[in-house]
């Protein structure tokens, strides 16, 4: 079986290029050559059983006294992102966690909705909180982007190659392919590339989602100078149908049911829009009155000097290649209907930073950041005079503190505040208590004030349409008030966490397609608890979330409850060789008003009142899965029977209106890991 699965896998993944069939046969010869490794003890919590169980696990040879051999473990392969007090050891364990992450995001999508295609947006079912940063991003494409608070820096004593292969819908596939190696133990450098294409079901609906990412750090022997830098190059490419246009289509035939949903008539059949990143970061620090390392004590200077340094450029594209009836607004002028916006930020932090061992840290500093947002030609549209370039500058401070009073108490907190002329004074802070008052036992709170900037995207606009096109600049800020609280009880695996938000100056989009900002409040609470039952190799995982927007809830529509249930067997199969997770899994949401999909702009706007059928509610269905997870040694295979309770009941469940969620799908991946 371990020799079956890697040639299905390499077969599976060969269509995607000719250059991928050549990679993959790379892989094949590593991994049949590492004759010497032996299965990882993921045991985190004792290093020496991790150390014992891999003795074979590096290249060993025929000694004498002399020489010195060492065997790398599981602890040796580590990661760390910038604003990371401590690295993460690379995650090998087969866990339900795991199994939640495995999308094209790689990230546990809890409290967000699917739309029908891989690659695509997915319909937030929660209050979204925006990172405080100025960006060009929409919302359809904000959820598989990489910040650069999301690059990972690796230290690895030999070289790792991680591998992670989904397919795609209808056609296509994911794949992510990371390869790092330590050149020197001070010198690492990686390289990334992520990579999606998926046809979908449904007419002018194809994803193209592609990322390249190449990091570099460094530091000195004796640690007192560190360098870290990354290159990033994204784009985020999708065919755009806006929905179908007849329910009916969807609703009563029951032969499409899993087939021929190519044969729907959609909204806006040209439709694409296109978003591209280019982002180089360079970051840098240097410790003063520090001593040299030795075998039995890790340095951490006491103060250190730090400079950070961003340039981005952003582009949202919109096109028609087609003449579309589905808006009303008349076309502006315009011989092509395509339509660009442009933003390029240049950001400089620094810093001071003090810090004794691992208990203490503290750091203030000041950031510098430039704005340019522009477009092809400035416009008059009515009375309103659209620029073809704003430009800023601003200037202020930044702020960190970390205290670890022996595990008992940890308190972190982040400030920092700038202003400028055309994006005014904007603030943040935000801060998080942790009490261990009995081992095992945790009592959180925090709070979260911000005054930020409205979203760049709701704020300038140039478009082919003539009633697309604004410029907010009498917009005020976004001011947010977040208050929570959280008790987790790690040795009965539970949590429950609660939530209160109030949010002034609420921007949204109005069912007239306009970016609008409210006069007033929109408050809201979210309790949330998670939970995980075992008996014996048995294991039920619920997690529950009630939500109540208790203050101008047509301007953020939201369902009161969100769940997610997982039931399964785990263990050991095969003579010991596999261990196996195989269940089912069930996620719900109540019925609710959504928001309906905007793809000029990439945003959700308040649902229109259809002439046919009003105001379409969506949720009240579960969504049932079948899983079997299967892990060989570092590789985790996986294999998905998505919503196979499509084939009995209704056509009643959506993405968004007039949007369906996906059919039945049987869904096959792997992520794979090679130590060399």
């Amino acid at each position: 079986m371990g020799f079956f699965i890697p040639q299905n896998f390499i077969y599976l993944c060969a269509v995607q290029s000719i250059c991928m069939k050549y990679l993959f046969g790379v892989m094949l010869l590593l991994f049949f050559f590492q004759n010497t490794q032996a299965q990882i003890n993921q045991n985190y919590d004792d290093p020496n059983a991790i150390r014992d169980s891999l003795q074979d696990f590096g290249k060993r040879e025929v000694a004498n006294d002399s020489l010195k051999v060492h065997t790398p473990v599981i602890t040796d392969y580590t990661y760390w992102r910038q604003g990371d007090f401590n690295p993460s050891i690379v995650d090998t364990v087969l866990t339900i966690e795991s199994f939640y992450k495995q999308n094209f995001t790689e990230k546990d999508v809890f409290g967000k909705m699917f739309f029908p295609n891989f690659g695509q947006t997915f319909n937030p079912l929660e209050y979204e909180e925006s990172r405080f940063r100025n960006h060009l991003l929409p919302t359809g494409k904000s959820f598989n982007y990489l910040f650069p608070g999301d690059i990972r820096y690796y230290d690895v004593k030999t070289p790792m190659t991680e591998f992670v292969f989904e397919n795609g819908l209808r056609e296509g596939q994911y794949l992510s392919t990371t390869f790092t190696h330590n050149l020197t133990p001070q010198l690492n450098y990686s390289v990334r590339y992520r990579g999606l294409r998926s046809v979908g079901r449904y007419q002018n609906n194809l994803a193209a989602n592609n990322a390249f990412i190449s990091t570099i750090s460094y530091k000195s022997k004796n640690e007192r100078f560190k360098l870290w830098t990354h290159f990033a190059s994204q784009n985020l490419d999708n065919e755009e149908n806006a929905g179908i246009q007849q329910l009916e289509q969807f609703v009563l035939d029951d032969s499409l049911r899993t087939t021929n949903r190519q044969n729907i008539a959609v909204n806006l059949e040209s439709a694409d829009s296109q978003f591209d990143s280019r982002r180089f970061h360079l970051g840098a620090s240097y410790g003063l009155f520090g001593k040299a390392k030795s075998d039995s004590t890790e340095l951490r200077t006491p103060i250190l000097i730090k400079n950070i340094f961003t340039y981005e450029k952003q582009k949202y594209f919109y096109e028609e290649t087609a003449v579309e009836d589905y808006y009303e607004s008349p076309i502006f002028g315009h011989l092509q209907r395509r339509n660009r916006k442009n933003l390029e930020t240049l950001q400089n932090t620094s810093t001071i930073e003090f810090q004794w061992g691992k208990r203490l840290l503290l750091e203030a500093g000041l950031r510098y950041e430039k704005l340019k947002l522009y477009s092809s030609d400035p416009l008059s549209v009515g009375l309103v005079n659209i620029p073809q370039a704003i430009e800023d500058n601003l200037l202020g401070g930044v702020a960190k503190l970390y205290f670890d009073w022996n595990e008992k108490i940890k308190l972190t907190a982040d400030a920092e505040f700038k202003s400028g002329d055309v994006f005014k004074s904007q603030y943040h802070v935000n801060a998080e208590l942790d009490i261990q008052p009995i081992d095992g036992y945790h009592i959180i709170g925090g709070v979260l004030v911000e005054s930020s900037f409205p979203s760049l995207n709701l704020f300038y606009n140039q478009s082919f349409y003539k009633d697309f096109n604004y410029y907010n600049y009498n917009f005020e800020n976004l001011n947010t008030q977040k208050l929570f609280g959280k008790i987790n009880l790690e040795k009965l695996k539970t949590d429950v966490e609660g939530t209160i938000f109030n949010v002034d100056n609420y921007v949204y989009v109005g069912s007239d397609f306009r970016p609008r900002q409210m006069d007033g409040s929109i408050s809201l609470f979210q309790i949330k608890a998670n939970n995980l039952l075992t008996y014996r190799k048995f294991n039920l995982r619920t997690t529950v979330q009630y939500q109540k927007v208790t203050q101008n809830e047509g301007f953020l529509p939201l369902p009161d409850l969100i769940a997610r249930a997982s039931i399964y067997w785990q263990g050991m199969m095969f003579n010991d060789r596999a261990e196996v997770q195989v269940g089912f899994n069930a996620n719900y949401f109540s019925e609710f008003e959504s928001r309906e999909f905007f793809p000029v702009i990439n945003e959700f706007m308040l649902q229109r009142t259809n002439s046919t059928y009003g105001i379409q509610k969506i949720g009240g269905n579960p969504m049932l899965d079948f899983f079997l997870n299967i892990k060989i040694d570092r590789m985790r295979i996986f294999l998905r029977a998505d919503h196979f309770n499509t084939f009995w009941g209704e056509n009643n469940y959506y993405s968004a209106p007039f949007t369906p969620f996906r059919d039945f799908k049987i869904q096959f991946g792997v992520k794979w890991y090679l130590f060399t």
